[in-house]
């Protein structure tokens, strides 16, 4: 509904800002040029990257993207997990989902769906490789979620330590990625896997994430299996300014970021409701767009908070498929 052909699009060329020129810096993001972040200004580095593409496919190295070079963008090999998102001035609202530290009981499904205004597709859990408090369960937690169709989005729990160095960052992230796989069994994940599984990296702004730290973790996470591709993915607080600008960093030192939740409240209100680009707008650019938006928090006493995919994203459903159904 949202795909808009490459004849349609704008022409764009240095000294130009605005949505597509964001779309045009992801693309060139999924191609493996870059990575550039999504600020939406066409400048010299934006110019350098196309012109790269241009002369590396036999086009005219203008550094104008008209119709020829956004239909080459759109055939070339993507990197895996890349998704589009695209512009549009549209009203819509994403699919919901909920997340929790408490372990999910059969009797919370039907009660977050009632504060929600809509049935929540996927659940936010804990993985940390112990029975701590928060943990996912699966002894308690699969038959519920499975038996409702709601997939597992796996949280990476360290967020006291995301500050620390590289070696931190391998040691938790082997070890968390790990519990991932040993919860869901690594065969029934390889038999599900359409490209990848999205693993989130827990971030407060108490505690904003270190360039070295992030390094460590999503390299330990991209080598946890050989069987199951781990996307690492980020969630953040909208307003942690450290956080984005550290992980713009470790992206370009090589780090692999599939996509960013996003928290940001606003009202505060449990009743889902119409995307908003701007609550869901990071403190600053950074090279990944954002999956989702954590639009309420502390729900019921504390008990839920609520999310919305990115209804701008090419396919919802796929990006619904890289999180986990728990086997029956």
């Amino acid at each position: 509904m949202l795909r808009v052909e490459p004849q349609n699009r704008p022409l764009l060329k240095q000294g130009i800002k605005g949505d597509w020129v964001v779309f045009l810096q992801d693309e060139l993001n999924g191609c493996g040029y870059g990575p550039l972040n999504l600020d939406g200004d066409f400048g010299s580095q934006t110019l350098a990257e196309v012109n790269k593409f241009q002369k590396n496919l036999g086009l005219v190295v203008d550094g104008i993207v008209g119709r020829i070079t956004w239909t080459n963008l759109d055939k070339h090999k993507k990197i895996i997990g890349w998704m589009p998102e695209w512009p549009s001035s549209l009203t819509l609202r994403g699919m919901g989902g909920a997340d929790s530290l408490q372990r999910v009981q059969a009797f919370m499904i039907p009660e977050a769906w009632k504060y929600m205004g809509t049935f929540p597709r996927f659940w936010g859990r804990y993985f940390q490789g112990n029975l701590n408090f928060g943990e996912y369960l699966r002894a308690i937690e699969n038959k519920p979620l499975r038996n409702a169709g709601i997939r597992v989005l796996p949280i990476s729990r360290q967020t006291n330590r995301v500050d620390e160095s590289q070696q931190v960052g391998e040691q938790l992230g082997a070890l968390h990625a790990r519990d991932v796989l040993n919860t869901f069994g690594e065969n029934y994940l390889a038999s599900q896997q359409v490209d990848g599984f999205y693993f989130f990296l827990d971030v407060e702004p108490t505690d904003p994430l270190s360039v070295g730290f992030y390094i460590g973790w999503s390299t330990a996470v991209i080598k946890s299996s050989t069987k199951v591709r781990l996307l690492p993915a980020v969630y953040l607080n909208a307003a942690d300014s450290i956080t984005t600008k550290n992980l713009s960093a470790a992206m370009k030192s090589g780090a692999q970021c599939h996509g960013l939740w996003v928290a940001n409240y606003g009202n505060n209100q449990a009743l889902i409701y119409p995307w908003n680009k701007a609550k869901a707008k990071v403190a600053t650019p950074v090279p990944c767009k954002v999956l989702m938006r954590q639009y309420a928090g502390d729900i019921k006493n504390g008990l839920y908070d609520f999310n919305q995919m990115n209804p701008f994203l090419d396919n919802q459903e796929l990006v619904l498929k890289r999180l986990i159904l728990p086997p029956a």
